[in-house]
């Protein structure tokens, strides 16, 4: 072929956006999506910080039936979180403070008749899910103090939750102390005492004891789990995967 054929040759175009276009490729790549993003990022922080949002009737039903829909929360937690948007509307808008007070309790007593929070059930659901976990009764109950459930309603759910790991237990196991199955389903969990391997058991026995000790349980208790056998234990676990 001919230089003068050659010269005539136009090289093809590669048209905007082909999937063969090295810029495209470039622009879409890793690195590049990392570059935007970091860029993003620092202009929102030189943008400053997100105004809050004016707080109404209406926008506090409408947050906490969001909130809810996401999680289960007590009366008191639900409370502490609209507390926090009324603050800032306060400081932001000057809301007054007794009309979002009021709005504050009539949506709080609204999702309570309509169900969306119960601190009954709450309460109870949360002490069965920390005593599988193997948590010690005690423990259970400053943790639902914590959480803004009542004394008189902690009271009430540790009684049912003993109740229940009574129902739950063998014949020859009732009347067994329900912290003495938590014990036993931490020391599973964590591979403590006679769930570790046998060439492990003495070595890390003291170990072990201070392990159940921090998680609320009594020098006794822990004593019996950690120098139990692994078969010894079934009768209590029972109790616990029977909850």
């Amino acid at each position: 072929m001919s230089d003068a054929k050659l010269s005539s040759q136009s090289a093809p175009e590669i048209p905007a956006g082909d999937a063969n276009d090295p810029a495209r490729d470039f622009a879409g790549s890793p690195a590049k999506q990392r570059r935007t993003k970091g860029r993003d990022k620092k202009d929102m922080a030189q943008q400053g910080p997100k105004k809050p949002r004016r707080v109404t009737r209406d926008y506090l039903m409408n947050y906490a039936t969001w909130y809810l829909e996401r999680f289960t929360a007590s009366r008191a937690r639900l409370e502490k979180l609209m507390r926090g948007k009324i603050r800032l509307s306060i400081a932001e808008y000057g809301t007054d403070p007794q009309e979002a007070e009021d709005w504050m309790k009539s949506v709080l007593n609204a999702c309570e008749k309509a169900g969306f929070i119960n601190d009954e059930a709450y309460a109870l659901g949360r002490a069965r899910s920390m005593m599988r976990k193997g948590k010690a009764l005690r423990v259970i109950g400053a943790d639902l103090n914590a959480r803004g459930i009542s004394s008189h309603l902690v009271d009430d759910t540790i009684v049912t939750l003993r109740s229940e790991a009574d129902d739950a237990a063998r014949n020859n196991m009732r009347g067994t102390d329900p912290n003495r199955a938590a014990a036993a389903a931490y020391a599973r969990r964590r591979r403590l005492g006679p769930f570790r391997r046998p060439d492990q058991r003495d070595e890390k026995r003291d170990k072990d004891l201070a392990a159940l000790a921090r998680q609320g349980f009594s020098y006794d208790i822990a004593l019996r789990i950690i120098d139990a056998d692994a078969d010894e234990l079934e009768d209590l676990l029972q109790i616990i995967d029977g909850l």
